[in-house]
């Protein structure tokens, strides 16, 4: 199963106004399509995963699918975007205002990577589809941008340019999940990465391999 399978609540419709009855509708069976998909993935995997299991998953008639999704591939990819995102802001929301900017960056790269090790059908899965590193960069960014300007904010941080830093971040990130999936790397490699993180945003390596030794340690309690 998946390491985070949070379900969103509805989202609204445009910003300021009220959904109509009619698009309520349309995000709850695009909802309920998207969690039939997510059940179907983690249950079973992707071979051979078929539309018409998606549907009667969701008690969906199977013609209506067409109208939330172009295809298949459309739908995992919507389910990969939303998990990663989710995985990804979870870290940065569901931790206290003064905890050190520097546990929480060590902390989401932890998490993102150990897919590798953790879930590694669903780490297959993300690298492979179309567009994969697209989309992996798409879900990661917002989060990882937060968690880096926080620690800015506050001088934990030191960092030339953001963006440039992000891109370099998050590339290596879905590099590496993706070495980790093809054996390149022994059962350690998430915490090697994370302490490159934290010394490219300015935190000395000593300190930087204590921070990461203490998440670590704390994530397997």
């Amino acid at each position: 199963m998946f390491i985070y399978e949070r379900i969103r609540p509805v989202e609204p419709g445009l910003a300021g106004t009220t959904p109509t009855r009619t698009e309520r509708q349309r995000l709850r069976t695009r909802r309920s399509l998207m969690d039939a998909g997510r059940t179907l993935i983690a249950s079973k995997g992707v071979a051979g995963l078929r539309i018409q299991e998606i549907t009667e998953q969701a008690d969906i008639a199977l013609g209506s699918f067409y109208n939330y999704f172009g295809s298949k591939e459309e739908l995992l990819e919507a389910v990969i975007t939303e998990s990663l995102s989710d995985l990804a802001s979870a870290v940065i929301t569901d931790v206290k205002e003064d905890t050190d900017p520097a546990e929480v960056v060590a902390l989401a790269n932890l998490r993102v990577i150990r897919l590798a090790y953790d879930e590694p059908d669903f780490a297959r899965l993300i690298v492979n589809i179309a567009h994969s590193e697209a989309l992996f960069g798409d879900a990661v960014h917002t989060p990882a941008r937060i968690a880096v300007e926080r620690g800015l904010q506050s001088g934990r941080f030191v960092v030339a340019d953001i963006e440039v830093l992000l891109t370099a971040v998050i590339g290596g990130a879905f590099a590496l999940i993706r070495e980790i999936l093809d054996g390149r790397h022994g059962e350690h490699a998430h915490e090697a990465f994370a302490r490159h993180v934290l010394a490219a945003l300015g935190v000395p390596p000593d300190e930087a391999n204590a921070i990461v030794k203490k998440v670590a340690r704390d994530e397997t309690r």
